[in-house]
């Protein structure tokens, strides 16, 4: 079971966590989103959540409430009677986010509904054979520089173009003229040999 700090726990979360004030809480992050119920990953275990009948109350829209990748302030599970069984933790509240990818909720025009977050890096991934399309890779790096993560476009299957750097140009060429922040690049092909050994400079640590 990974620890905290391996699933993106930092100095700014534990400040927030401290400024809830209730010791008998603990920090955890949400890895699934059911209907009504939530998984959960803290210090000591994997829990199923549900929101208290207080953050229900108090929040004014669905982007209130907990979505994957967010830190949330739990009240840890107890035992259901004498068989052991753990029962559901409870939700108390969601610790601020760094950055957060959200789409109108359906059927509604104007609801926020967050799909993820606390994301630090997002991969765009776009093939240099015939999938590759300009106008969609702009489309999604806006998407990705309003959630407040870190864009970079990967340029798959190098080895199907002889120089994968004029892609490159024409992608910065084409946000310059728009005055879009400039993403990180990288490229890799399918060749196995060079697949097994490659090490992406952008995934470290809690990543």
């Amino acid at each position: 079971m990974p620890g905290l700090a391996d699933l993106g726990w930092n100095d700014r979360l534990a400040d927030a966590f401290v400024a809830s004030g209730v010791s008998h809480l603990v920090p955890a992050r949400v890895s699934l989103e059911h209907t009504h119920i939530y998984r959960v990953l803290a210090e000591s275990g994997e829990w199923l959540a549900r929101v208290s009948g207080r953050l229900r109350h108090q929040a004014s829209a669905r982007a209130d409430f907990p979505a994957v990748g967010d830190w949330v302030v739990v009240e840890p599970p107890q035992d259901d009677g004498a068989d052991g069984v753990a029962g559901v933790a409870r939700i108390r509240s969601v610790l601020p986010r760094a950055s957060r990818f959200s789409r109108r909720a359906a059927g509604d025009r104007t609801e926020e509904q967050v799909v993820a977050a606390n994301i630090d890096v997002v991969f765009l991934v776009s093939g240099l054979d015939g999938d590759y399309n300009l106008r969609r890779i702009e489309r999604y790096l806006l998407v990705a520089l309003d959630s407040g993560a870190t864009p970079v476009i990967v340029l798959n299957k190098a080895d199907l173009v002889s120089d994968p750097s004029a892609n490159v140009a024409e992608i910065q060429s084409r946000l310059r003229s728009r005055e879009t922040p400039q993403p990180r690049f990288c490229w890799h092909c399918q060749k196995p040999l060079q697949a097994r050994t490659a090490k992406c400079p952008f995934c470290g640590e809690a990543q």
